[in-house]
């Protein structure tokens, strides 16, 4: 009996929703409820389906409605009937082409899609959604017919927005000049969060911050809690090094937004601030989140490592320092010459802080450095000499041990002769000749060896004066 008692229920349930749903003049309320209906593909779908379509058999934006929520389901023969039976009602209805348009989009046949739209502004010429969706379509086969159309849509509907449209297909393309000209034409009060985004972003990665921060934060005030601006306003104010209203707009994305991921990138621009800020310890932690979260992303870990390393340099901490940026290069998949310099001048700016014998360790360091640059970079190996000879000179001022002479002897051999020399590798040859005309002439007392080197300086530098005097060509004043 209870059985018997629920199936009845529920029958009389399905008699007396249909024509309840078929008998609302709202077109608006019935479009709603059969898209619901259609979507959530319940039992008596057929049912209600007819029902409503018996209802409103004239009713063009009711039918094309029940094909696009079939059209979103996926079921192309029933949204093509659809949207047939709406055209069959009204030839001049738009809406309907444009659905079998979208339909043979989604068989991936441009031409026959391109062909609806167009049918659906012939026939229906004010409507702006057939320009918007041929556009829409056609904008990676022939990005100017694209934006073209949008201009006929200009020309039939003055007060649409087209330049945001036609910045949007621009953005598509990666034309970033394009799509910024033509969003500063469009009205901002009325562009939607996303073309917000791209409007701030695009001027993001030209660099231009200041013009970034002025959309984004407009941004802001129109949708609070859009993660995306809240990040662009983030990271402007921390590439402008307004630290405090980064850290402001840190919070609104990390804590205040909706739906926001936080991403590596979010926690190198959070890491870039506590350094600015001079707050080392919060520097090291953030850019320690930024390495655990880039897993997938080589470049950021680099990034990351980089700074901690810095970090620690500005604590004075050159154990982990050094530590860390070791870490940085084995993680490198390329290590350049200048990478392995920056751990060179890292152990050179340490030596800086100490005295005595502390002070040499940290030379003798660099020096090793430098060592490993010249045997592994030829082509920089002058530069390595160069300062192997500075350090050289810093441990030996005298040069009674001549510390310096083998180093600057190699920088001599390597730009003597080099046909191609620039400025600045001629003045550390000159730097060679002075040392090695100093040493042979006053520590070595080779004064013939000395007089060699000192007539090359001035092959290179005619009004050398230390040159000359050495030579006795002129007096000392």
């Amino acid at each position: 009996m209870k059985t018997i008692k629920y199936l009845f229920i529920g029958m009389l349930a399905t008699v007396v929703s249909v024509p309840a749903l078929a008998q609302l003049d709202d077109h608006s309320a019935v479009i709603s409820q059969i898209s619901k209906v259609i979507k959530d593909k319940g039992a008596n779908v057929e049912a209600e389906v007819k029902s409503v379509v018996k209802a409103n058999k004239k009713n063009a934006d009711v039918l094309t409605a029940i094909g696009r929520a079939y059209l979103e389901v996926k079921d192309l023969d029933n949204a093509k009937k659809y949207a047939d039976m709406a055209i069959a009602r009204n030839k001049q209805y738009g809406a309907a082409y444009v659905l079998l348009g979208d339909i043979e989009v989604l068989k991936d046949d441009g031409g026959a899609a391109s062909s609806w739209f167009q049918q659906a502004i012939y026939f229906d010429p004010k409507n702006p959604d057939g320009y918007v969706r041929y556009a829409q379509t056609n904008q990676k086969a022939s990005l100017p017919n694209a934006i073209s159309k949008l201009e006929d849509l200009r020309a039939q509907v003055p007060s649409y927005p087209v330049d945001a449209l036609c910045g949007d297909l621009y953005q598509g393309a990666g034309n970033i000049k394009k799509a910024l000209e033509s969003y500063a034409k469009a009205d901002k009060s009325k562009l939607e969060a996303s073309q917000l985004v791209n409007y701030a972003m695009d001027y993001y990665l030209t660099g231009d911050f200041n013009k970034s921060l002025e959309v984004s934060t407009f941004g802001n005030q129109k949708f609070p809690r859009n993660a995306a601006l809240n990040r662009i306003s983030f990271w402007d104010y921390t590439n402008l090094k307004d630290y405090e209203k980064a850290l402001s707009f840190a919070d609104r994305l990390f804590t205040q937004s909706d739906s926001a991921k936080i991403t590596s990138k979010d926690y190198l621009h959070q890491g870039y601030v506590y350094l600015g800020l001079e707050d080392y310890a919060k520097a090291i932690e953030t850019f320690g989140k930024a390495y655990d979260e880039g897993e997938e992303y080589v470049d950021d870990r680099l990034d990351a490592l980089k700074n901690i390393s810095t970090a620690y340099q500005k604590q004075g901490d050159i154990e982990n320092a050094v530590g860390t940026y070791d870490k940085y290069l084995k993680t490198k998949p390329e290590i350049t010459a200048a990478d392995m310099g920056a751990l060179a001048t890292m152990w050179q700016n340490h030596a800086k802080t100490l005295t005595g014998e502390e002070k040499a360790a940290a030379q003798l360091k660099a020096d090793a450095v430098w060592a490993e640059i010249a045997e592994k970079f030829p082509s920089v190996a002058h530069v390595a000499y160069n300062n192997r000879a500075r350090i050289a000179v810093s441990l030996d001022p005298e040069s009674t041990q001549g510390l310096a002479k083998p180093h600057y002897e190699k920088v001599a051999e390597l730009l003597a002769d080099k046909p191609d020399r620039a400025a600045n590798e001629t003045k550390y040859l000159i730097d060679a000749y002075h040392y090695l005309g100093a040493y042979y002439t006053i520590v070595a007392n080779e004064k013939e060896q000395g007089d060699y080197y000192w007539n090359k300086m001035l092959e290179l530098d005619p009004e050398n004066k230390t040159a000359k005097i050495a030579l006795g060509l002129i007096k000392p004043e």
